[in-house]
């Protein structure tokens, strides 16, 4: 699976979650079929600037959908894998 936007998004969600503070950041990559979903998640409750701040016009405009984790502590991001 490639998608040349995967790690520009990566680093972007990265720093995202280490703005909240977290002293350690969990990547999680899974794809199915011609999906990718990259997640950074921290053990800190993401500030609004963080999950809502000037990367996430980034984040949401290089990928199909993204939101947050149900526990507020990390950012998704999902992509077409085709380009």
């Amino acid at each position: 699976m490639h998608h040349s936007d995967a790690p520009l998004l990566a680093h972007e969600l990265y720093v995202a979650v280490l703005s909240s503070g977290a002293p350690a950041i969990e990547m999680t990559l899974s794809t199915a079929g011609a999906r990718i979903r990259i997640t950074a998640q921290g053990q800190d409750l993401l500030p609004l600037l963080s999950s809502h701040g000037p990367a996430w016009m980034l984040i949401t405009g290089l990928s199909h959908s993204a939101g947050l984790t149900p526990d507020e502590l990390g950012i998704w991001a999902q992509l077409s894998a085709r380009q």
